[in-house]
């Protein structure tokens, strides 16, 4: 037991690292401090002036003209340091007081800014290297002259770096791209699923399955299915989950049933590949992306920021993104190499998506009448492509819903008889 939850924390310790702001800064760092060590080191052997050798136009000897130069990029990096991290907080800042908090993680484990900062920062340590050995290298030139010319490239690439830095963070930070990046991928994880073809509607439950509860409070976030695949070729063990990804387990709380008794070498396999997590990251889980649309457009319709504008555009996404995921009906259903099934997920819960991300909006927006009739539009065009009438009980309730709602707090008369003519429009030819 002991040695799963070692295997599951340093699991989730890794996934915690690769999507946390400080890795790739921290490797390129490190990486730029071991390539000085390198560097002086040639210089020391000679090789170092035997290169620069044969571009004379970059040589120079002389030692006070060497400190002179690094020393002034070194302050001046050390300034970009400080603003750029500055830069980081004030827009991780912005974003989580205007949009959603639950947008950060996908934020800082944007590749760009973090390549950046390990940039600036691994130059600084590879200047402050070469200026160590400026006349005090025992056995070698005054000059390292290699390591002096690697610093001034590196300087000036740094600067570029913050060019493209501000040029980043100054589009990242635009409602606009943030909701098309998270559209985007929810999108592109949806399309996945739905070509995978591993979705099943029919399934029947083992009446002998064991339940597994929760060993630990948390999200839960997925699951990584190679080792269940090698459990279930060997033993034939099959897992069937019963809590949608996202959903957040107590301890103690049934959330998955297995085909097997559940002995100590099973208990540590699913403690070991079953992730808690308490980020949402909507590249392992589309739900997310739901989700956040969402919050954004009920931030937008908050007397606090009242931007109509945003829930508008965040509507159009979710529209597009329900309509995708109306056409992943039943279970997925994993496979190993034998074709037997080791994992049955939770039925999609396309009613209780819909109904969340409706009814929050719409909550907020029953005096806006152009959030309300988007909010009509999207029903309508679910309507249109539910070719089979699946969900038209619930699409005539949120309806009924959004009829009410206005009646009640839409002051002009003119606006209560254009929505009754976008509602009437609605039912006649989509629901009827």
């Amino acid at each position: 037991m002991k040695i799963a939850k070692a295997k599951y924390s340093i699991k989730k310790a890794y996934m915690l690292a690769i999507n946390s702001i400080a890795f790739y800064p921290i490797m390129i760092a490190f990486t730029l401090l071991a390539f000085s060590w390198l560097c002086t080191y040639l210089d020391k052997i000679s090789v170092g002036e035997a290169v620069i050798r044969q571009v004379p136009f970059l040589r120079m000897d002389n030692a006070d003209t060497v400190r002179s130069l690094l020393s002034s990029l070194l302050t001046g990096l050390i300034s970009l340091v400080t603003f750029t991290f500055a830069m980081v907080m004030i827009v991780l800042s912005q974003v989580t007081s205007s949009f959603s908090p639950r947008l950060l993680p996908d934020l800082i484990s944007k590749r760009g800014s973090q390549i950046v900062l390990g940039t600036i920062v691994g130059t600084v340590g590879f200047i402050i290297v070469v200026l160590s050995n400026v006349q005090t290298m025992q056995g070698g030139p005054e000059v390292p002259l290699l390591s002096t010319v690697l610093g001034m490239f590196l300087g000036f690439a740094s600067l570029i770096c913050f060019i493209y830095f501000i040029h980043k963070i100054s589009n990242e930070i635009q409602i606009g791209n943030i909701l098309n990046n998270l559209y985007r991928s929810t999108r592109d994880v949806l399309n996945r699923e739905i070509s995978s073809g591993s979705y099943e509607e029919d399934w029947e439950e083992d009446p002998d399955a064991v339940l597994v509860k929760a060993w630990d409070s948390g999200y839960f976030d997925t699951i990584t299915e190679e080792g269940i695949k090698k459990a279930s070729e060997k033993k034939g063990l099959q897992l069937r989950i019963l809590k949608v990804q996202g959903a957040y387990l107590l301890k103690g709380e049934p959330f998955l049933k297995i085909n097997k008794p559940l002995d100590k070498e099973i208990q540590e396999l699913l403690e070991e590949n079953v992730l808690l997590r308490h980020q949402e990251i909507v590249k392992e889980n589309f739900y997310y992306g739901f989700k956040q649309l969402t919050e954004i457009a009920v931030k937008g319709l908050s007397p606090g920021v009242n931007d109509p504008g945003t829930a508008i555009q965040a509507i159009d996404y979710l529209m597009d993104l329900l309509c995708r995921l109306q056409e992943l009906r039943g279970q997925k259903v994993a496979r190993n190499s034998k074709g037997a099934p080791f994992i049955v997920y939770a039925p999609v819960p396309f009613e209780k998506t819909f109904y969340l991300c409706a009814a929050s909006i719409r909550a907020y927006s029953t005096t806006d009448v152009a959030v309300q009739s988007r909010l009509i539009d999207l029903i309508a065009k679910i309507s249109e492509r539910d070719e089979q009438n699946r969900h038209k009980a619930l699409l005539e309730k949120e309806l009924d819903s959004i009829e009410e709602a206005s009646g009640k707090d839409l002051k002009a008369q003119e606006d209560k008889e254009y929505l009754q003519t976008l509602l009437q429009h609605a039912r006649k030819k989509y629901l009827t």
